[in-house]
């Protein structure tokens, strides 16, 4: 990509509680967005942090943009704020636990600059160590009434890279650049998700719905250890499990608008719910329960959605599938 087709990026990093974390990784932000040729802006969105972390940017970082949230909102009402603020079209969000490469950022923005179709981009990410890989691009299987999307896939080593792009189920909130327009015009992350879990996949679903495209580039590299700030000490971990178990369920059922997958995906609910007692799996069965306690609001975010559609369940899944059935590349 030459230099005249590059534009200024915002990088936006929700933040609560985050000072050590900022102190360590913040510094490789910065001299990404130094060698980046058009350069741009960093905001830190503070979620309500009690650990001096607004001073102490001020202090040490006087460069970086600071919005400070007066109480924790959490990581979607953080993120939104962030882009709201952003000066540039282009906005790359990233966790306050995540070092970039000094060059990750030109191969990450440059989907999104050639094509406007394209929503969001994510990295590459390795293990702290930069060695172990983590993430890579996100693999969506319609299994047992439910999308799966925990696992990755990478490209060979060595391998040459065509023209079509790699595809991507969703792009992490961690370390991914988004079109700023597109996002505004989803209204952003929904906040029915707070604390944190689901919401990026969320969002990234809703763009698939209305024909946008979602791309993994493995020449942008960042550095991240998964669930650091969540599984840090600040939760428990059932809270967690139940959190995590309770907005997967709120994404299925206000995004499925095919009958079929819907009518699959409440046979095999209905069915998982015994078996989670039997199991003695009451983190589960109390998920289902927390999830009915906001049908008022699913119901309406669903009728948006299913009025905003133009692409339909069945044929994401079929294009899923056919991607990873015809490109070169590894499941991880």
């Amino acid at each position: 990509m030459g230099e005249s087709k590059q534009k200024p990026v915002s990088i936006v990093i929700p933040s609560w509680n985050g000072r050590e974390l900022l102190e360590r990784f913040l510094p490789s932000v910065l001299r990404a967005l130094h060698a980046y040729p058009k350069g741009g802006e960093v905001l830190v969105v503070d979620d309500g942090s009690s650990d001096g972390t607004v001073e102490f940017l001020g202090r040490h970082f006087p460069a970086v943009r600071t919005i400070s949230l007066s109480f924790n909102e959490g990581f979607a009402a953080a993120a939104n704020r962030g882009f709201m603020e952003a000066a540039f079209d282009i906005v790359v969000l990233l966790n306050n636990d995540v070092e970039v490469k000094a060059d990750f950022l030109t191969p990450l923005v440059r989907p999104l600059l050639e094509d406007d179709g394209v929503f969001a981009s994510c990295a590459r990410s390795l293990d702290w160590d930069k060695k172990t890989f983590r993430d890579g691009g996100k693999i969506g299987q319609w299994k047992r009434g439910f999308w799966r999307v925990w696992k990755n896939y990478d490209t060979p080593p060595g391998a040459e890279r065509g023209s079509d792009p790699l595809l991507s189920f969703y792009c992490p909130g961690s370390f991914s650049a988004f079109n700023r327009k597109k996002w505004l015009q989803l209204g952003g992350l929904d906040g029915l998700f707070k604390p944190f879990n689901w919401e990026d996949t969320d969002i990234c679903y809703r763009a698939l719905k209305r024909g946008w495209r979602l791309v993994y580039e493995p020449r942008s590299v960042v550095y991240h250890r998964p669930n650091t700030t969540i599984s840090g000490g600040a939760f428990r971990k059932n809270y967690i499990r139940y959190v995590s178990r309770r907005n997967r369920l709120f994404f299925h059922w206000k995004n499925l608008t095919d009958k079929e997958f819907l009518r699959s995906h409440i046979l095999f609910l209905i069915l998982s719910i015994p078996l989670s007692i039997l199991r003695l799996d009451l983190v589960s069965a109390a998920a289902v329960f927390g999830a009915c306690r906001n049908l008022s609001q699913i119901r309406k975010r669903r009728e948006v959605e299913k009025a905003s559609s133009l692409v339909k369940d069945i044929e994401i899944k079929n294009n899923y599938n056919n991607f990873m059935n015809s490109a070169a590349i590894v499941v991880k």
